[in-house]
């Protein structure tokens, strides 16, 4: 008795420990992106916010939101504090050496934020590349890559967030701040969170698709979460979820 007692105990904790483990996706984000993910009165919200709970409610797993900065979630990632990266993620070749991306969910690209009062001395391309002009980038993001390799001979400015160099814009210490769609058009035309003292070069500098990042080798969460979105995507889910945060024409992933 004392014996099955025990061998029952044991099971029962194997199983709930693996119980746990299959029921538990932990889903780290970086939450200064909005509309793409952002915290408004504690909660996380945004496009990936919304995918990710409908990625839960398809394969049963619980979502549990890990906020960090931007450049610690791969870090996270890798040391298994968390299970999967949804934060407006582009996939690049240089990543694809360090994590494993779904199929992409969404393309965007980076556009070009400027101060309103210089549109006429700063909206064109032929302006953005003439000597002297002054470029804000995010640190650790396309749009730091993009601008290094476009506009190399340019000054070039890093900031830790979006508003560091929203901030910076607004104040003359930079002409251009180069960033995410979303976050474009979030500055300049969502009725929420425009600016108008901003303007939006509402052209894309590059393409570049957006997908979820898990640990190299994590081949059964990812065969799980490309089904999960492969169902999304063929109920409507990604349109209408894109379309609620960014009413506006983009191109969303097959």
């Amino acid at each position: 008795m004392k014996f099955i007692a025990v061998f029952s105990l044991l099971l029962i904790s194997t199983l709930s420990g693996d119980f746990a483990y299959a029921e538990s996706l932990r889903v780290g984000v970086s939450t200064g992106y909005p509309p793409v993910i952002f915290k408004e009165n504690g909660k996380v919200l945004g496009i990936e916010s919304d995918l990710a709970k409908n990625v839960g409610d398809i394969t049963g797993m619980t979502i549990k939101f890990v906020d960090m900065p931007w450049d610690k979630l791969e870090h996270a990632l890798n040391k298994g504090d968390i299970d999967v990266i949804m934060s407006g993620v582009s996939v690049t070749d240089k990543r694809k050496k360090r994590v494993d991306f779904t199929n992409p969910y969404m393309s965007v690209g980076q556009m070009v934020l400027i101060n309103a009062d210089n549109i006429m001395s700063h909206a064109s391309k032929m302006s953005m590349y003439s000597s002297g002009k002054r470029f804000g980038v995010e640190k650790n993001t396309t749009g730091e890559k993009f601008v290094k390799s476009e506009f190399s001979g340019s000054k070039i400015y890093f900031f830790k967030t979006v508003e560091q160099g929203i901030k910076a814009l607004k104040s003359d210490k930079v002409d251009y701040f180069i960033h995410d769609a979303p976050t474009i058009w979030q500055y300049t035309v969502l009725p929420r969170t425009q600016d108008k003292s901003l303007f939006g070069l509402y052209e894309y500098m590059t393409t570049e698709p957006l997908a979820w990042a898990v640990k190299k080798g994590n081949n059964s969460l990812l065969e799980k979460l490309n089904n999960a979105l492969s169902t999304l995507q063929n109920k409507g889910l990604v349109i209408k979820t894109v379309n609620h945060w960014l009413p506006l024409t983009i191109e969303v992933g097959n």
